[in-house]
């Protein structure tokens, strides 16, 4: 079963690979720099949070079973995928007060498990309440990943 941001335990983990995130921490694959990843990280939660408004997700990800294989099973490319625009919403700021921001995103969105309507994903389109909770989860591990965290 795929980790899922709601789980107590998975926002811990995260909180701590988080913190190991440093202005020098350099980037195992893609052309992302860390200043840059961290708010990313952020804007994904937003959408999530619904503060970020998207446009309805058209290509062939928002279809139900490519949905579902590529947010819960199948593994991600590494350096590859493009993200949406609005992944790119918030601009670096100080690299400490942005690592407290996606923290705090992070602790919000936990706390959003019980939430009945969810807003779209610019790329798959309609998902539920466990699919963002595990593409949330999924997204940040992939950074982190990135940056050896």
């Amino acid at each position: 079963m795929a980790r899922t941001i709601f789980d107590t335990a998975a926002r811990a983990e995260m909180h701590a690979r988080i913190q190991k995130l440093t202005p020098q921490s350099t980037a195992r694959w893609g052309k992302m720099r860390v200043d840059q990843a961290v708010p990313h990280m952020g804007d994904q939660i937003r959408m999530a949070l619904g503060d970020i408004p998207v446009e309805r997700a058209r290509g062939p990800l928002r279809f139900a079973l490519t949905r579902y294989l590529l947010i819960h099973v199948l593994p991600w490319p590494k350096g590859r995928a493009e993200a949406p625009r609005e992944g790119f919403t918030t601009s670096p700021q100080a690299f400490e007060a942005d690592v407290r921001a996606l923290r705090e995103l992070v602790d919000r969105i936990g706390e959003s498990a019980g939430q009945r309507a969810w807003p779209l994903n610019p790329v798959f389109g309609a998902l539920n309440g466990k699919d963002w909770g595990v593409l949330t989860y999924r997204h940040l591990d992939h950074h982190l990943q990135q940056f050896g965290a």
